[in-house]
Parts: structure tokens; C-alpha cells; sequence
């Protein structure tokens, strides 16, 4: 029974770690010599296979826990209602075999997440993500110490030295995104006083370092605001009347700040090394709103829209004179997939998540306890420049959807 348990936490660390998008496509393009930054909408069907081994097995290992999964399903209505338009949406779709092929993809996804969130615990699952990204830096240093040609890439518009690192990963923004989740994940589990605590502390501060030399500017700022994040929500657990004393302060000061980056916006740009308008994104977010406008209630079916110089998305590109895969904003992307609908549903479902994780950070005791709100927090914060809602293979709807169902149960564990 122990061999067994165990073989399913490898299986789930194994599985975690490539849906962060570890190695496979890095490998890829490397084999293969084409670029997978600007994706194309039939996919790689090669890089399809590992995915899909893994939704195979997590189905096998749902059946053997079906009456747990049932009782589960029940608590998770807005998060399944989501997918389900996301389904129906091929009646809809401008790509219907792409939307039924993708939204496939994103049940298993969501199959992984549910899964995730009713066979560990609160601290489990602390623990195997601890497992999952402590080896995403430690590959990433050594394949930087062993290829440095292919995890050190040419990118002179991010830094002096005109090269970024990358490790692992097909891009320095994906890569800086998910050392600054591992840094999250690593936090926590340094500050829990667990046996595991120092060696999370070693592998937290080559986290750090990662996300730094990745140069990715908008993990930079999300992992300075959620370092700072974390004592606020500490506060949580205070007397009710030094908490608010505490954050009204603190919005006092926040926007003081906001006026004066405001007032020397420019300067503040320029000292990131971006524009007004931010690398070309706004330009990306004019020219999707006028598609929307367009079919504002359903939107085009889910991952139909960007299919390249076909369709829709040729009018982007050509508005924005970038050869843009994706609105570089989540809601915005969302919109597109499945209109003002899929929007609301999934918000509905998001404030419902997150006033749930303020009440299980009062409640717990441990360092654990901050994981869910610290999450859907860094999930919030990265949807403004990135895409990661509802996406098919991809560890941040995962981690959504486990943190959804996980605190949809009534007990705590941790």
C-alpha cells in the first residue's frame, strides 16, 4: 500500500511539474528548431501526448475515489458551469473542431485540479508543489550550467547584457511567472516549521534568484507585491479593530503611491524599460475590444478567436502591427472566448473563491493558510498583462481549480 501511495505522489509531482510547461516544449524546440513563442492553433500533436497520458490516469484515478469526486462536483458549480459554456461553445464556434479539441483538453485539466483538491490536504498539496517547483529551479540551474546556449538567450531590449535566462521554459516571461510561483510555494513552506523547512529556504533563494535574472519586468512586480502582500495578510488573524486601523494605512499609503507614479508615469516606464504603451499591449487591448464589440454576449467559442492571420485575430495583428497570439490580458481573452457570459460566471466564482480564502486565512493557524489567498492573488495580479484563465495544459487553471474545490470543503486540515 506505501509503494503504491507513493507511486501516486510521483505520478502527481510528475504531472504538476510538466503542466507548468517544463522541458517538453523547451526540448522541442530545441530538437525541432521552430518556435513555439507565437503558438499556432493546431498545436504540436508530439507535446499532446504527455498531457493527455496524464488526464488518462487521473480519470482511472478519480473511478477508484467516484463517491468522494461526486460530493465534490456538487460544491464547484460556477468553476463546472464555466467549462461547460466552454463545451457548448462549439455550436458557436468560429473553429468548432479547435473548440472541441481544446475544450477536451481543459476537462482534463479541470479533472487534474479536482483530483489534486480531494485526494491531498491543504498541506499535501503545500508539500508536492514544494516538490514540483523545488525541481523546476534545480533543472533550470543545471540545464543553464550544462547548455548555456539554449537557456541563455539573445533579448536586448530587457537588459544591458542583451540576454536573458530562460531555463527550462520556451520564454522568459513564462519562466520568470513560474520561478515567482515557486518562490510563493517555497515561502510557505519555509515559514511552516515543517521538517522540510530548511531545504526550502535553499531552494527558495535560487528561486529568487531566477526570477531576477529572467528579467521578465512584470514578475519582478508581482513578486514585490506579493512579498509585501504577505504580512498583510497575516493581519488577517488580528482583532478586528487593529486590522482595519492597519489597512486603512495601508490604502492611504497605496494611494498616495498611485498618485505619484501616476503624475511621473513616463519616468516609472522608462526606469522598466517599458512605454505608455506597455511593449504594444494596449494597442493589442484596442483593437480585441473592437472584436468584442462584435459579439459581446458569446464570443467567438473557446480558443477560436487567435487562430493567426485566419479569421478574427487577423485584425488585431494588423491593428496592432504585432504578431500577437494571445490579448495579453486574461478577462480580455476570456471575453473573446465565450462573451460577457463566460466572464461573469467565472468572476462570480472568483470573488465566491476568494471570500473564502480570507475566511479559511482567519481560521487556520499555520503558515498553510495563506496559500489559497496568496494564489488567487498572484493568479489576479498576472491575468492583467497575461492569459490564464481557463486554459487548456496549463498549471495555473490547475492550481485555480484545486484552490476552488479545496476550499469548498467544509473541514480544515491545516
Amino acid at each position: 500500500m506505501k509503494l503504491l501511495l507513493g507511486a501516486e505522489k510521483i505520478f502527481t509531482v510528475i504531472s504538476l511539474l510538466t503542466l507548468t510547461g517544463a522541458w517538453f516544449p523547451r526540448l522541442y524546440e530545441i530538437i525541432s528548431g521552430e518556435s513555439l513563442i507565437v503558438l499556432t492553433s493546431e498545436g504540436v500533436v508530439a507535446l499532446q501526448i504527455p498531457f493527455y497520458s496524464i488526464y488518462i490516469t487521473t480519470f482511472a484515478l478519480i473511478l477508484l475515489r467516484w463517491k468522494k469526486i461526486i460530493q465534490a462536483l456538487g460544491k464547484g458549480k460556477f468553476l463546472l458551469l464555466l467549462v461547460a459554456i466552454a463545451i457548448v461553445s462549439i455550436l458557436w464556434s468560429d473553429a468548432p473542431a479547435i473548440t472541441l479539441r481544446r475544450s477536451l483538453a481543459v476537462s482534463g485539466a479541470t479533472s487534474f485540479g479536482i483530483y489534486f483538491a480531494t485526494r491531498y490536504s491543504h498541506k499535501e498539496q503545500l508539500h508536492l508543489l514544494a516538490w514540483t517547483f523545488g525541481i523546476a529551479v534545480l533543472s533550470s540551474i543545471l540545464f543553464t550550467i550544462a547548455l548555456p546556449a539554449y537557456a541563455i538567450v539573445p533579448d536586448p531590449n530587457s537588459t544591458a547584457l542583451g540576454s536573458v535566462l530562460q531555463g527550462v521554459y520556451i520564454h522568459k516571461n513564462v519562466f520568470g511567472r513560474m520561478m515567482t510561483l515557486s518562490t510563493i510555494v517555497l515561502a510557505i513552506v519555509a515559514f511552516s516549521g515543517s521538517k522540510s523547512r530548511y531545504l526550502a529556504w535553499i531552494t527558495l533563494s535560487l528561486a529568487v534568484s531566477q526570477v531576477l535574472l529572467s528579467f521578465s519586468t512584470s514578475s519582478w512586480i508581482i513578486l514585490a507585491i506579493v512579498i509585501a502582500l504577505f504580512p498583510l495578510y497575516r493581519a488577517l488573524r488580528w482583532n478586528f479593530s487593529w486590522m482595519l486601523l492597519l489597512y486603512i494605512a495601508v490604502a492611504l499609503f497605496c494611494g498616495g503611491l498611485a498618485i505619484l507614479i501616476t503624475s511621473n508615469l513616463d519616468i516609472v516606464l522608462n526606469s522598466l524599460g517599458k512605454d505608455l504603451t506597455l511593449t504594444g499591449r494596449t494597442k493589442v487591448w484596442s483593437a480585441v475590444i473592437d472584436k468584442i464589440g462584435e459579439r459581446p454576449w458569446l464570443g467567438y467559442g473557446y480558443s477560436a478567436f487567435w487562430r493567426g492571420n485566419e479569421g478574427a485575430s487577423a485584425y488585431v495583428r494588423l491593428a496592432s502591427g504585432w504578431k500577437v497570439a494571445f490579448s495579453h490580458n486574461g478577462l480580455l481573452d476570456l471575453w473573446l472566448d465565450l462573451g460577457l457570459i463566460g466572464v461573469s460566471v467565472y468572476l462570480i466564482g472568483f470573488v465566491k473563491a476568494y471570500t473564502q480564502a480570507i475566511t479559511w486565512m482567519r481560521w487556520s493557524k499555520t503558515s498553510y493558510g495563506l496559500w489559497h489567498l496568496i494564489l488567487l492573488t498572484f493568479i489576479f495580479l498576472t491575468n492583467f498583462s497575461e492569459s490564464t484563465i481557463l486554459k487548456s495544459n496549463d498549471i495555473f487553471w490547475v492550481l485555480y481549480t484545486a484552490t476552488y474545490f479545496s476550499l469548498s470543503q467544509s473541514s480544515i486540515d491545516a
